[in-house]
């Protein structure tokens, strides 16, 4: 059995590969990066180190292959002939992977199964759309199964370098299982070690969404307030560590009043999910989980998405708004997101960048408080300040006293 994944990144190594070479497949590649690709082939493996609260282990994926994803007769060729195909190259990079996936597909006289390993809740169709406009003759008429596949691992990390002969070594925690959505695939369905179909894929990447990426998300943005530089350090931090537990019970709350206590999970899980925050195996950086602000601020992200859920369901979203009002502050020099963000907000002023960034009315409950926690963290924040209270939004200023001039409008307190 032959599988190819476009992607050979921290998922599409550190989960993908991993899973389906010990399920039976032979792996190829196609990379973007030429010196990767080269890598890939010269070593013809790679390692994985797994660590979790109670175990540890590492295991190598080996008898692979890679190719270029300009040599387009390779790569169109591998993918006509595998029988899984996955990709791994994050949302905002389908679009340019379709065409290359519609000319291996168009080769094909019988159905093929895509997994689309990324954060996005709707992944599989738009991978299909996306594929499907650039099939024409026959090969249109083949109906090819595009999932998404909801990811369970954290693969902080890559470790090593291309220049020399030694494996690369991906870091992830222990967790297996990846679910996919079984009636948009074509039977047989593939057996692969970790993968769970369901009928209800989308609820599931909520329950994802709105707990475990909220709680991420509000590590990071609150951590880097404070000046913690990864998640397992900023989550020891006793504000943040409640900040988090609250804005995922506060997701909780909203997913459970929609779907139910089976998507929206038992509260005992939170303290579980706290522990892989912590695990200092994973080092994993601040700047990794909060990058791309602007994208996780949409309407239906990790923390608008999850308070507009929860005052649905009348709870107030204190935390899940804070972190909000805090991902509005994010700064990563190598981020093209958050300059943009910075300057929107300088520029248009926070109620404009709720309504087209974050899609809230700022008059809305869930808009009054983000706005309301914007207002205190803009008093003292500004690049190098070092928050020194969640509570009490104390702040040392590094750059001087001086508050950031920012347009801000008094909504009034929040209210539920």
């Amino acid at each position: 059995m032959k599988a190819v994944i476009i992607g050979p990144g921290r998922i599409g190594c550190g989960l993908a590969g991993q899973l389906l070479q010990e399920s039976g497949y032979d792996l190829t590649f196609l990379a973007r990066n030429r010196e990767l690709a080269a890598h890939l082939n010269r070593t013809g493996c790679y390692r994985v180190q797994l660590t979790g609260p109670t175990q540890w282990k590492e295991v190598t994926v080996g008898g692979l292959c890679a190719v270029w994803i300009e040599d387009e007769p390779a790569a169109v060729r591998a993918l006509a002939e595998a029988d899984v195909i996955g990709t791994a190259v994050g949302p905002q990079n389908l679009p340019a992977i379709a065409p290359l996936l519609a000319k291996g597909l168009a080769r094909r006289n019988q159905p093929a199964n895509v997994l689309a390993f990324e954060n996005l809740i709707n992944a599989g169709p738009c991978l299909r759309r996306l594929v499907r406009q650039r099939l024409r003759g026959p090969a249109a008429a083949v109906d090819h199964g595009f999932s998404g596949a909801l990811v369970s691992r954290a693969v902080t990390q890559r470790l090593g370098s291309l220049d020399c002969d030694e494996p690369l070594l991906f870091i992830g925690d222990t967790p297996e299982k990846f679910m996919v959505h079984g009636p948009a695939l074509r039977r047989p369905l593939p057996v692969i070690k970790g993968m769970v179909a369901t009928d209800n894929y989308a609820m599931w990447v909520l329950r994802k969404l709105y707990v475990f990426s909220a709680g991420h998300a509000t590590a990071a943005y609150l951590g880097q307030l404070k000046g913690y530089h990864y998640i397992h350090t900023a989550v020891h931090d006793p504000e943040i560590r409640a900040a988090v537990l609250a804005a995922m019970a506060e997701g909780q709350q909203g997913l459970a009043a929609r779907f139910g206590k089976e998507i929206a999970g038992e509260e005992n899980e939170l303290p579980m999910i706290m522990a892989r925050f912590e695990n200092a195996g994973l080092n994993d950086p601040i700047q990794r989980v909060g990058r791309d602000p602007r994208r996780k601020l949409s309407a239906n992200e990790r923390l608008v998405g999850a308070a507009k859920l929860a005052q649905k369901a009348g709870v107030l979203p204190a935390k899940l708004a804070l972190a909000a009002a805090a991902a509005l502050c994010f700064c990563d020099p190598a981020d093209p997101s958050c300059s943009e963000l910075h300057s929107f907000v300088r520029n248009s002023g926070v109620e404009k960048a709720l309504a087209e960034i974050c899609g809230l009315d700022p008059g809305s409950p869930v808009g009054r408080s983000v706005a309301g926690c914007w207002e205190q963290l803009a008093l003292g924040w500004q690049p190098g300040n070092l928050m020194l209270s969640l509570d009490r939004c104390m702040w040392s200023w590094s750059n001087g006293p001086q508050p950031v001039p920012v347009k801000v409008q008094n909504y009034g307190p929040p209210q539920a």
